[in-house]
């Protein structure tokens, strides 16, 4: 006799993308078993600080015209746990009105690699829909006067990707929960004070 897991497994990943949308940070607990995900690895980047200003060359065209580039900015990461196999990246708006924003879901990242380059897309990436249900990064777009807060969480996980590319929200977040090992986030503000 056989069980069927399904729904406990979607049951598990509307859980863990809960989490990861309700502002905690970690989007659920790794699947070997260990009860707690490693400390907390460091983020920077060379265009903001954590808590800083995201120059707006990393804004949709609408919010800053001609400078804008709409390309990813580069983040810097160390720290990360013996037995990181690979890397994701969620970048999301918690402060949207609909609620959080996932801008970007990229996985696949060397677990060797400590960087990514402003505007860069690597080989052997994936990357999953986000919540306007596109394959890519998409520009913070504030509305007018507002400020918003965009989130870059890094995931050290103990596998490859552990998504293929367009797999929807739901289940690349589930995926990289299934997963995960440790994280570090950095977060850049943008639009009207």
């Amino acid at each position: 006799m056989s069980i069927d897991r399904r729904p406990a497994l979607a049951a598990a990943g509307a859980l863990a993308l809960t989490a990861l949308l309700s502002g905690c940070g970690t989007v659920g607990l790794p699947e070997n078993a260990s009860a707690e995900l490693s400390d907390g690895f460091t983020v920077t980047s060379p265009a903001f600080h954590d808590g800083g200003d995201l120059p707006t060359r990393f804004a949709c065209a609408t919010y800053s015209g001609s400078d804008a580039l709409g390309r990813t900015p580069p983040l810097r990461w160390s720290g990360a746990p013996t037995g990181t196999r690979s890397f994701a990246i969620v970048m999301d708006d918690p402060d949207a009105s609909d609620g959080a924003y996932v801008h970007w879901v990229y996985a696949g990242i060397d677990g060797n690699r400590q960087e990514l380059v402003e505007g860069t897309h690597l080989d052997k990436t994936v990357e999953g829909l986000n919540t306007g249900k596109k394959v890519g990064y998409k520009p913070p777009c504030p509305p007018k006067g507002e400020r918003h807060r965009y989130r870059f969480t890094i995931y050290a996980l103990n596998s490859p990707a552990p998504f293929a590319n367009g797999a929807p929200l739901k289940d690349s977040l589930a995926a990289i929960a299934e997963h995960v090992i440790a994280r570090g986030r950095i977060t850049g503000n943008l639009g009207g004070r």
